[in-house]
């Protein structure tokens, strides 16, 4: 018997009385659980996304079966920005595989939640939590040296080549201001064009990481006062 706190980030109806629960685990990873007889047994209930849970669990395949839970904390995400945990969701689900142990993936989770309740900034904490799950889902980078290993220039302009890093680039339509890479490195602090330019990036290389999948919460987002 496994025991941990956990964060659901997926919910999934499974055969006729049953639930899916893909889950983030304290000190564990991705995990999926199955909570059998959800929908007949009166006195279970469905465990509910943005709510943390201490829970226990049995088996050794691809999927585990709940055997108890207790909430930890409420779900105490504004309404306003649960499109946004919805994409936290989502982009841990693409990027991280299960059974996978990654330590510090439930401790980057609930951080980013905090942040998002708490800060007026949501893009770069957007930024942050995709920065931090690409370099735990073990795709690394490098913000603060170009491919060259040399240091960012904030007065360059830069492409940003996949899995090698920033490379100087004069082509103005397929570049970023160096004050970009240093506001992602942490160096300086984001202004309006750095954080418009740092957006554009993070989407393309989430794209680049998760292709050929589509993050469905992007079309949802364009019904909402949101432009991340």
């Amino acid at each position: 018997m496994d025991i941990s706190e956990i964060y659901i980030i997926k919910i999934s109806a499974y055969r006729e009385s049953s639930n899916l629960y893909d889950a983030i685990a304290k000190d564990y990873g991705k995990i999926t659980l199955i909570h059998k007889g959800i929908k007949t047994n009166k006195k279970n209930y469905q465990l509910e996304l943005f709510t943390s849970y201490k829970v226990s669990w049995s088996g050794k395949g691809e999927i585990k079966f709940l055997r108890s839970y207790e909430t930890i904390s409420e779900n105490t995400l504004d309404k306003k920005y649960y499109i946004i945990g919805m994409y936290f969701n989502e982009l841990m689900y693409y990027l991280i595989k299960n059974d996978y142990q990654i330590e510090k993936l439930y401790d980057h989770y609930l951080v980013s939640l905090f942040e998002l309740k708490s800060s007026d900034h949501f893009l770069i904490t957007l930024n942050n939590y995709e920065i931090g799950l690409l370099n735990l889902a073990g795709n690394y980078l490098n913000f603060e040296t170009d491919i060259n290993d040399e240091e960012i220039d904030g007065t360059l302009e830069y492409s940003y080549i996949p899995e090698q890093g920033p490379l100087i680039n004069s082509n103005k339509a397929e570049s970023y201001s160096g004050e970009t890479f240093l506001a992602l490195s942490g160096k300086i602090a984001y202004q309006d064009k750095t954080l418009r330019e740092s957006r554009l990036l993070m989407k393309r290389l989430i794209d680049y990481y998760i292709r050929p999948k589509k993050i469905k919460t992007r079309e949802l987002l364009k019904f909402t006062s949101f432009d991340y």
